[in-house]
């Protein structure tokens, strides 16, 4: 979460907001405070998808692909054009203003992730004619997802009947998940149940390594470095009006942007996990020309960007474009969605019994001590353990105390449970 915060402080405040520092052109004025004045808001969202038809698409992709038989297919091409992608986030203060987001410090890794990072997020993925595919929220403390199952198979050109009716032997929240309702998870159950399957799949004694975090000097470094090398290569022209919105194109030369973005940023970034290993020069084929990308503000603050995406293309003809667009609103609250499942840490021990009593040949049913079939370990009682057996076991190190329950009601003894933990 930190390094992500990171990238997104250099993105918007480095990369962006930074043009401020460019003052030849009232135009870069425009920018900088468009860019500032969305991150001023107390909610924000960003939808990325093609501004392009299928036929676009099948176009570009025949000037860019030389296999005749790798070429997208038509229903393809109609899917691309309608997927979007999207991003939001609202707190009940400026953006600028949330440490998580402004900094990166509100965790280190999963176990000191607070029961509230402060500010609600949401993901979301649609389809055509704004159909919901995905849906991940984070609001108050709670995750909460919901999954066109039969939408996602559909594109993939799978049939969900098989998987729907395997859903039969888990819990209902896992029912309800692959039958397209919305399940939640609150962040304690979560850390809990990570922990629990860390230690499960680790080795006996070891304790997870915390997740890289971000000097924020190194961090306002890097910011300072992309402010430094905007200055130097990027270009701002106003283009007038656009149905309503300020329009202006920034431009700059590709490799020549590349090269000096990649000589300076490289000592700096050395000190920042996943930054750490950038390439020592620019690829010899990256387009050796000016691109820029189409930059609309609407009351002072930014609400798209657009960008053809055939001007990187080497060998895209002139006549060929794929244009892909940026929409950002500034009014779009996280909200919690109504109905939601709850997925506790019972669902997940009776999920890995069904599981695991599946591959043993069996079929068993969350909460029941028998399994149905006959394969090994099909159809055999549940093991019943002492609270004393299970102290015992998960005393030896490796196994927690739910895994060790998990493991007996889907079919496993104590004399086996022993073996295993012992195998290490």
């Amino acid at each position: 979460m930190t390094v992500a915060a990171t990238a997104c402080s250099v993105v918007l405040a480095g990369g962006l907001v930074a043009c401020g520092t460019v003052k030849q052109l009232s135009a870069a004025d425009k920018v900088s405070g468009a860019f500032g004045k969305l991150y001023e808001a107390k909610s924000f969202k960003a939808e990325l998808g093609f501004d392009a038809t299928a036929d676009q698409i099948i176009a570009f992709d025949k000037a860019v692909t030389k296999d005749k038989s790798d070429q997208i297919e038509k229903d393809a091409a109609e899917l691309m054009a309608g997927i979007k992608l999207s991003i939001a986030m609202s707190a009940d203060k400026p953006l600028k203003d949330v440490p998580g987001l402004k900094d990166g410090s509100q965790a280190t890794d999963i176990n000191s992730i607070p029961d509230d990072l402060g500010f609600d997020f949401a993901y979301g993925i649609t389809g055509k004619d704004g159909a919901a595919l995905a849906d991940l929220r984070y609001v108050d403390g709670t995750f909460y997802g919901k999954a066109d199952v039969d939408g996602i198979a559909k594109i993939a050109g799978e049939d969900t009947k098989d998987l729907k009716k395997s859903t039969s032997v888990f819990p209902k929240v896992i029912q309800d998940a692959v039958g397209g309702k919305w399940v939640s998870v609150d962040t304690k159950t979560f850390k809990e149940l990570a922990k629990e399957a860390t230690a499960a799949a680790g080795a006996k004694g070891a304790t997870p390594s915390p997740a890289p975090s971000v000097d924020p000097k190194v961090a306002s470094g890097l910011v300072n470095t992309v402010k430094d090398v905007i200055s130097r290569n990027v270009s701002f022209e106003d283009k007038g009006k656009h149905e309503g919105a300020d329009h202006i194109y920034v431009a700059a030369p590709a490799k020549a942007f590349a090269e000096d973005l990649l000589k300076s940023v490289k000592p700096v970034a050395k000190d920042i996990p996943g930054f750490d290993d950038l390439p020592s020069s620019v690829p010899s084929d990256f387009p050796d020309k000016k691109v820029g990308v189409d930059v609309f503000i609407k009351d002072g603050a930014l609400s798209a960007l657009s960008f053809d995406l055939a001007q990187f293309a080497k060998d895209a003809p002139a006549d060929v474009h794929l244009p892909v667009k940026v929409a950002f609103a500034k009014d779009a609250e996280v909200k919690a969605p109504e109905g939601a499942t709850a997925f506790t840490k019972k669902d997940f021990e009776d999920t890995m019994a069904a599981v695991m009593g599946a591959a043993m040949g069996g079929t068993t049913k969350p909460g029941s001590t028998t399994g149905a079939g006959t394969g090994t370990g099909g159809g055999a009682a549940a093991a019943t353990l002492t609270d004393a057996q299970v102290k015992e076991l998960a005393a030896l190190g490796g196994v927690p105390e739910a895994q060790i329950k998990v493991l007996a009601q889907a079919g496993m003894g104590y004399d086996q449970l022993k073996a295993l933990i012992a195998a290490g």
